[in-house]
């Protein structure tokens, strides 16, 4: 069995971490949106004898502050999921050639990994 490099272990957690990060929000919305799930109250909303404006208002700002979190929680997942695959990702760097200035140029060559 071969051992794996700690660099590559710690990209496939952060990768798996970050696939988390994205597939729990998009299902909580999906599931918000298509089944009438009840929404976390984070305006409340008002009661009694009240116009229906301002009621409609505060279920539009739960609705649009509940599918930001959302996204954040998504964006800081495919942050982390990039970390990860950089870190799965083997690049090696070779000396393509060197300038009459005395400057080198470096080719990156990026090795995909066969599994």
């Amino acid at each position: 069995m071969k051992v794996e490099k700690p660099e590559k272990i710690v990209g496939y957690v952060l990768l798996v971490i970050g696939l988390i990060f994205i597939i729990i929000p998009a299902w909580l919305a999906y599931s918000i949106f298509s089944s009438g799930t009840q929404i976390p109250q984070l305006v409340p909303t008002p009661t009694g004898s009240e116009n229906d404006f301002s009621k409609a208002f505060a279920i539009f700002s739960n609705v649009c502050l509940i599918f930001f979190i959302f996204a954040i929680i998504m964006w800081a997942g495919s942050i982390i999921s990039s970390r990860g695959v950089t870190l799965i990702k083997e690049v090696k760097l070779k000396v393509a050639k060197a300038s009459p200035g005395g400057e080198v140029e470096v080719v990156k060559e990026e090795k995909t990994e066969k599994t």
